[in-house]
């Protein structure tokens, strides 16, 4: 029988082959702990950290501003782009997507993998 973690890393494999827009993707805690990591590189902890640190943010803004819940949140760099989604409060789904990707797609294929992750935790 496969393992909580086990599942996790199936989604997010499943999510990475989905597209290849999707260049890594990660669950993260909203402590800024990394709970599944297929992001690839070394700086999974401090995105982990940054993370959590944008949906802390992104929650407190949505509240302010009383447009409900946070749900997810995209931050565009001249190289590639960072989505965040938050599952269900208890962690969130970060992404990094190629420059030029088709969001669309991409957006499609993460609130899938979002909704199964909500599932899985």
């Amino acid at each position: 029988m496969a393992t909580k973690q086990d599942k996790l890393n199936a989604v997010l494999n499943e999510l990475k082959m989905a597209t290849s827009d999707i260049n890594g993707a990660g669950i993260i805690s909203p402590d800024g702990m990394m709970i599944a990591d297929q992001l690839g590189g070394d700086q999974a902890d401090a995105a982990a950290a940054m993370g959590a640190a944008v949906g802390s943010l992104a929650k407190r803004v949505t509240d302010t501003l009383k447009v409900g819940d946070f749900q997810e949140v995209s931050i565009r760099g001249a190289n590639a782009s960072i989505l965040l989604f938050d599952i269900e409060h208890r962690a969130s789904l970060i992404i990094s997507v190629a420059q030029r990707a088709n969001l669309g797609l991409v957006l499609l294929e993460a609130r899938q993998a979002q909704s199964q992750l909500a599932q899985i935790l």
